[in-house]
């Protein structure tokens, strides 16, 4: 028999995939001044802990130790009462971005306006390719208090496509998401709360909201059989599953069988195991006249895809070897898969049906 309990997510926590555009929210033609067009500005990224993480420590504990790459993108120039922005090449022009609503006044652009803006920004990015205007690496500073950040500087004023990168955290165990969106530089107090200074900012600092996805692996158990008695014909081996997180709750159960009709051996691959698990392999039943070499049990730490990937883990193996013993008893079997029916039940998938029998 075989069954699968649904792996339920190590982070259950899923943030706002839009940040809340701090520079445009209420820009409003009161900013007093003129915005100096030639002077530089800066954009300091941060992960502040009290907005993105609703006190999730887990989540702390990730950004502490994580390095995440962000670049920016110049895509439209702004003049200088801070209300009208004309975009740049590639953004400019037939397929470029539809200013038209903004046009009609920053202060009159919804969440809903930006987040559509953001993402035909992004789409002409990963297109034409552009360079980007800056780039930085958000990270935790050793010794310090202050929430991870990066800092960019020498940008010149104008509206920017903000790309942070996917970025796995140090297990490898989850990976952080996050939306493109565009901010404007310089910026005010008032332009962000509609409240306190109106005097410009160059210096703006601005935070994100990350969404955060489990990350999986792979488990291959290997079984060699090193003889085989034709006469008693197949031979079935069935293995017990067993994934547990770093306080030892159980998050992954799984039977699998493996049938051989000659030595040799064999390898099954079970997916989608939830990355940072320690398995344990047990082959509870060794063929009707078959007995175990070594140890019946073995262990594996499930390194992500990811990880793989980036050469930092490899995919989990186990290992099990059997003989025959010279016994007449033949070992046959069919495995069962059982499927939740989503009410805590579980519906079976008749092996005979499913093969067209």
């Amino acid at each position: 028999m075989k069954k699968s309990n649904s792996v339920k997510k190590g982070y259950a926590l899923v943030l706002a995939a839009l940040l809340a555009l701090p520079c445009f929210g209420l820009l409003q033609t009161q900013a007093a001044g003129r915005i100096d067009t030639s002077r530089e500005c800066s954009l300091t990224v941060s992960v502040e802990v009290s907005e993105n993480t609703g006190g999730n420590e887990a989540y702390l504990e990730d950004f502490n130790r994580m390095s995440i790459p962000v670049s920016v993108y110049r895509v439209a120039d702004v003049d200088a009462t801070g209300q009208k922005f004309t975009p740049t090449a590639p953004f400019a022009g037939t397929g470029g971005l539809d200013m038209s609503k903004i046009e009609q006044g920053p202060s009159g652009m919804t969440a809903a306006d930006w987040q559509e803006l953001s993402l035909q920004a992004e789409n002409i990015r990963r297109k034409e390719n552009p360079e980007a205007a800056g780039t930085a690496v958000i990270r935790k500073d050793d010794g310090s208090t202050a929430a991870a950040q990066g800092k960019i500087t020498g940008l010149t004023p104008g509206l920017y496509l903000v790309v942070p990168a996917p970025t796995g955290n140090p297990d490898y165990t989850v990976q952080y998401t996050f939306a493109p969106y565009l901010t404007a530089l310089p910026s005010s107090d008032y332009t962000i709360s509609g409240a306190g200074s109106d005097e410009w900012i160059y210096d703006t600092t601005i935070g994100l909201k990350p969404d955060a996805e489990p990350l999986y692996g792979k488990l291959n158990i290997i079984k060699t059989l090193q003889n085989y008695n034709e006469s008693l014909g197949q031979a079935t081996f069935v293995f017990q599953i067993t994934g547990v997180d770093k306080n030892g709750v159980t998050k992954y159960e799984e039977v699998e069988s493996m049938t051989f009709s000659a030595a040799g051996s064999n390898t099954v691959t079970l997916e989608r195991i939830p990355a940072g698990l320690t398995v344990t392999v047990t082959e509870v039943y060794s063929g009707a006249s078959y007995t175990i070499e070594g140890s019946d049990t073995d262990t594996a730490l499930i390194w992500s895809d990811l990880a793989v990937e980036a050469g930092v883990g490899q995919e989990a193996s186990v290992e099990f070897a059997n003989r025959y013993d010279g016994g007449n008893r033949s070992g046959y079997g069919v495995t069962n898969h059982f499927a939740s029916d989503g009410n805590g039940g579980w519906i079976w998938e008749n092996p005979t049906t499913a093969a067209g029998e």
